[in-house]
């Protein structure tokens, strides 16, 4: 191979590798200007969207202080509740022991008089 040979391969290669380099450059610079337009309409959506984020924590924050506070309240009825359920218990306790015991006593006695009058009754009608 003679020299002129070589020069003209190596030129022509050069040449390629150029013609090569360059559309990749312009591939490159279409890709940053997508990447830059992308990233701009990124940047004009994020401010309303960190808004909205920023209300919405507020809402959530605002909703969880009331649910504290009212768990509170619900506790305190619930001890009030268990509380009457107790005060009914000792209640109903009282009225068996002051009143229902004495009134199946007082059944009792007057049941006992209504069957011993008869049995007098019985033995008088037969004399």
């Amino acid at each position: 191979m003679d020299l002129s040979t070589s020069v003209a391969i190596i030129a022509g290669l050069l040449g390629i590798l150029t013609v090569f380099g360059v559309v990749v450059l312009v591939k490159a610079l279409r890709l940053f200007s997508e990447i830059q337009k992308l990233v701009e309409m990124l940047r004009l959506q994020l401010a309303p969207v960190t808004h909205d984020l920023t209300i919405i924590l507020a809402d959530v924050r605002s909703i969880v202080r009331s649910a504290e506070r009212e768990m509170d309240k619900v506790g305190d009825s619930i001890s009030a509740v268990r509380e009457t359920a107790r005060n009914i218990q000792r209640f109903e306790a009282l009225l068996q022991e002051r009143i229902e015991r004495p009134l199946l006593d007082l059944t009792a006695i007057l049941s006992a008089l209504v069957k011993g009058g008869r049995v007098f009754l019985k033995s008088m009608k037969k004399n």
